[in-house]
């Protein structure tokens, strides 16, 4: 299967929708709102704006799923300090909750010596308070670029200990760590997928 058109968990017109509790400023921007990366790039400018380098989007996906991979999109060949503005180092979090799953975390044997970090305390607190059993996983840490106009829609896969766990998350939360140089950063677009792969 193309992952690039997998089904994707995180659109806004499949049901996903940005939660303003464990999102930058709760979502809130003068320059757009975190829903723009869930909707279809029409042209340059159409990202949601973060005013400085780092944050985070918290999303509650279409319905809970075992995640295999997502995506990271930027305007294909942006101006030159807008490609400053890209993501750079990002990780993806996975909130895990329901007492099957979190039996199933425990009990992996892919999952010992797994770090135990955790998103901005902000962001653990928002989830804990409506899940209080529940807690992060890091499902993967990675580095958007170098890219130009022909891959500018950049595909990661989650770590495979994690997948093969069989875990379903239902919130995912992506931490800007970085990005190429600029003040602010402009986050495009934000896939998450399921796709079959070998083990």
């Amino acid at each position: 299967m193309d992952i690039v058109t997998a089904f994707d968990f995180a659109s806004l017109d499949a049901g996903a929708y940005h939660v303003p509790d464990i999102t930058s400023g709760r979502g809130l921007s003068r320059h757009g709102s975190p829903d723009q990366a869930l909707t279809p790039i029409l042209e340059e400018g159409d990202c949601w704006l973060l005013p400085e380098p780092i944050g985070h989007l918290g999303i509650r996906l279409a319905s809970p799923i075992a995640i295999t991979h997502f995506s990271i999109e930027h305007a294909a060949m942006p101006m030159m300090n807008h490609q400053r503005e890209a993501p750079r180092s990002m990780v993806l979090w996975g909130f895990l909750e329901g007492a099957s799953n979190i039996e199933r975390f425990h009990a992996s044997p892919q999952l010992r010596g797994l770090s135990y970090s955790q998103p901005a305390t902000e962001v653990t607190e928002a989830c804990k308070a409506a899940s209080p059993r529940g807690s992060f996983v890091e499902l993967a840490h990675v580095s958007y670029g170098p890219f130009n106009g022909a891959n500018n829609l950049q595909t990661f896969p989650i770590y495979p200990n994690v997948h093969a766990a069989g875990l379903d998350f239902g919130i995912v939360v992506l931490e800007i760590r970085s990005n190429w140089g600029a003040d602010s950063t402009c986050l495009y677009g934000f896939r998450v997928h399921r796709v079959r792969v070998e083990l």
